[in-house]
Order: C-alpha cells, then structure tokens, then sequence
C-alpha cells in the first residue's frame, strides 16, 4: 500500500504481540565503501532501502530485498532490529 511520502509501506492484517518475528530483513551485506558508490547510484532514485548493523556494514535492501523493506520507522516505534549470527560447524 502507499505509505503517504514514505513511498510503499506494509500493513499487519492481524496483531503483533509483544516479542513476535515479524520478518527477517533480507538484502546484499555491502561496507561504507560500496554504501558511498550506491548512494551516488541511487541518488535519482525516490526511495532507497538501506539497513545500518554496525560500524561498517549496512544491508542494501534495494534490489534483492524482501517485503521487510516497506516495514516504514516510526516517531513511536514499538519493533526492535536484532542482528543475528548464523553457527556453523
């Protein structure tokens, strides 16, 4: 749905209860270097997804992204981001 100047936004069509998954954020893992290169890139663009972790890396939701990147911020947000590891043996 249109999510006023906010561009596409995503609406819950059923209760989110405190401590729920709502969606993993899915998108290419790029450092501050290649963040630079496509925010030139995309500078033309209207509406860019871009996903700061830590330090360094930031998540480029733009073109390989999941629905988790119409999920709009708000002035009273009631969702935490968590970053997770993946364990392998």
């Amino acid at each position: 749905m249109q999510a006023g100047g906010k561009g596409w936004g995503i609406k819950a069509l059923e209760k989110i209860h405190k401590g729920d998954f709502i969606i993993e954020y899915v998108g290419e893992v790029i450092d501050a270097d290649e963040l630079e290169i496509r925010m030139r890139k995309y500078k033309n663009d209207r509406h860019f997804y871009f996903l700061t972790l830590v330090g360094s890396e930031c998540i480029d939701a733009s073109r390989k992204g999941n629905w988790a990147r119409f999920i709009n911020h708000s002035c009273n947000p009631n969702c935490v981001t968590q970053k997770w590891h993946a364990i392998t043996n």
